[in-house]
């Protein structure tokens, strides 16, 4: 893909090459044109001459025309600059390098069932990596696809509309560019508080604004027929100067709740206006437009209103306008009352409108990673029983070129999978590989192997521990808290999939090893799958007490004559009889005998 990219960059370059010299055309005409007319105008004046006028009259227009002919190319220009760092930022994501989009760092949970273990969140993490999406709800979409439950029947349905998307690269790019130029920073903010919910319209409002424009009418009437002296109008000057004064406080809130929403209000009902008018098979897709025009309320016409509001309610931030619009029409007091009106009519409505946005930006995150990785899969789902098994599984966060990809299969009935090997050998590097390829596969994704064969369950991890400074809490207590957890949860539904990585380090080998022994016979008993990751021998040797219930796998390691290391990081089965933790003592200079 990074070839297909590349060449669109050089399409665009050429694109905004030429827009760029327009630009300059433009800039220079925009100058003659408004120097001849000023200079016609100038000569007109002083002559009187009634041609001189038309001529600076046609010169106007030319101006007029020339500016917005010129404002259009702008934006042609800025769009095409848009799609050119879009391109340029998948490039940097194949290369694993920055990805210009939210880290999904607010969804950081150490509690979290797996997602602190498997690098779920943060800078260069799994979301890192996938996410294309520019909206707060868009990212909250993705990372609950990720880190939550979901049914079978909707992980399936998101899969087959994320295949439908991945075929219409230019409308999901096109759809990008329009969030991308407006980026909302703040992920973690609605963007649309539901006014009515705090600050309905005060009492007898619409009866104020009646009573105003009716005495606004009869002093226009009284002077326009009966020749009543002018000053009459200041009557209704004060009572509007009045209920400006009265409903200030009011008028104040409604134009906080909308301040800077403008833009995010175009955002959303570009994005919704393309999705209306496009068609798909899909029924997780066709679902979304369908939410979007319930009880015969369209959104997008809905949210086209308020942005018009907003946009209305900007008029009278000028002085000079302001003191105008607000003494004669009550300006602000009719518009706040109407934006009052649309939310007590659609507020409720908005959340379902804008997850939609949402929704549509995950999928097209998903249809992305496709097309980006034509070499990974769609897993396969089986209903009956459990099931794992994976042919080539690999990270996606390590490079193609270094990546190893290993075969697995969880046997029936051998629940427990004791993964033995040296440090740096790959064990954890694995159980992250077998963790991250079950969450793409539950998000509806393609996942980083040649095939996958899965059935319906969780995960859990217990694969990094740290203490807490907060809750006073040492790092082997929150090892125990963390393994409670676990079991309570294996106990209650051992449809469940646990990743185990050196359980009870924080405690003596003595206790660490009858420790770990019981919470594999406590597995076992409640015939929880489980993959442990271990130092301990001892864990692998239960297999003689389990042969049934436990499978032995090691990661080898390799030492030269002259004491150098190399790994193959290829998952065999056995248990490893090698280990470096003495070599790499003796290479800081530390000889244990």
């Amino acid at each position: 893909m990074t070839s297909y990219y590349k060449e669109r960059i050089k399409e665009i370059e050429l694109l905004i090459a030429t827009l760029q010299k327009k630009d300059h055309i433009f800039n220079t005409l925009r100058l003659i044109s408004f120097i001849a007319f000023l200079v016609i105008l100038a000569i007109s004046l002083g002559n009187g001459k009634a041609t001189g006028f038309i001529i600076s009259g046609i010169l106007l227009f030319v101006f007029v025309r020339v500016v917005l002919t010129h404002l259009n190319n702008q934006a042609k220009l800025d769009t095409a600059i848009t799609q050119k760092k879009i391109l340029e930022n998948e490039i940097n994501c194949l290369e694993l390098k920055n990805n210009d989009y939210y880290s999904g760092n607010s969804f950081h949970s150490p509690d979290h069932d797996y997602s602190y273990d498997m690098d779920l969140f943060g800078e260069n993490s799994i979301f890192h990596y996938i996410n294309r999406c520019a909206t707060g709800v868009g990212n909250k979409a993705l990372a609950g696809w990720l880190a939550e439950e979901h049914s079978l029947n909707e992980i399936l349905k998101r899969q087959e509309a994320v295949k439908e998307l991945a075929k219409e690269k230019e409308w999901c790019e096109e759809l990008r560019v329009r969030l991308y130029k407006n980026r909302i920073d703040d992920f973690r903010k609605e963007h649309l508080p539901e006014i009515k919910k705090t600050l309905s319209a005060p009492k007898n409002l619409k009866l104020w604004i009646y009573l105003s424009y009716g005495v606004m009418l009869l002093a226009i009437a009284l002077i326009s027929f009966l020749s009543v002296n002018a000053t009459i109008l200041l009557i209704p000057f004060f009572i509007n100067s009045m209920l400006n004064f009265r409903f200030g406080k009011f008028i104040k809130t409604i134009r906080a709740q909308l301040e800077g929403r403008e833009n995010t209000l175009n955002d959303y009902n570009k994005i919704l206006t393309a999705f209306e008018l496009k068609k798909f098979q899909s029924v997780f897709l066709e679902n979304l437009r369908t939410n979007l025009s319930q009880d015969n309320i369209s959104a997008t016409k809905s949210i086209a209103r308020l942005q018009n509001l907003s946009k209305k309610l900007d008029y009278s931030l000028g002085m000079l306008t302001g003191v105008i619009l607000n003494i004669i029409l009550l300006w602000d007091i009719v518009l706040c009352q109407k934006v009052t009106e649309w939310f007590e009519k659609h507020a409720e409505k908005t959340t379902q409108w804008f997850q939609v946005v949402g929704s549509l930006e995950a999928i097209i995150s998903l249809a992305i990673i496709r097309n980006n990785h034509p070499e990974w899969h769609f897993p396969v789902f089986h209903e009956n029983g459990f099931r794992l098994e994976g042919k080539n599984l690999g990270h996606p966060l390590i490079p193609e070129s270094e990546r190893v990809s290993n075969d697995f299969s969880l046997k029936k009935e051998s629940w427990i999978n004791i993964i033995t090997g040296s440090n740096m050998a790959g064990k954890s590097t694995f159980l992250r590989t077998i963790g991250v390829n079950i969450i793409f596969a539950k998000a509806g994704s393609v996942v980083c192997a040649e095939s996958l064969n899965v059935s319906h369950f969780r995960i859990m991890t217990y694969l990094t521990i740290t203490d807490s400074l907060t809750e006073n809490t040492s790092t082997f207590y929150r090892e125990i808290l963390r393994l409670k957890k676990i079991l309570d949860n294996a106990r209650q539904d051992n449809n469940i999939l646990l990743l185990l990585d050196e359980m009870l380090r924080g405690t003596n080998s003595a206790d660490k090893a009858r420790g770990s022994m019981a919470i594999v016979r406590e597995l076992i008993l409640h015939q929880v799958p489980a993959l442990v990751a271990t130092h301990n021998l001892e864990l692998a040797e239960m297999q003689n007490e389990f042969p049934e219930n436990i499978s032995n796998y090691y990661f080898d390691i390799i030492i030269e004559n002259d004491s150098t290391m190399s790994f193959d990081y290829k998952l065999k089965t056995g248990i490893c009889n090698t280990f470096n933790a003495s070599l790499l003592l003796k290479k800081i200079g530390i000889d244990v005998g």
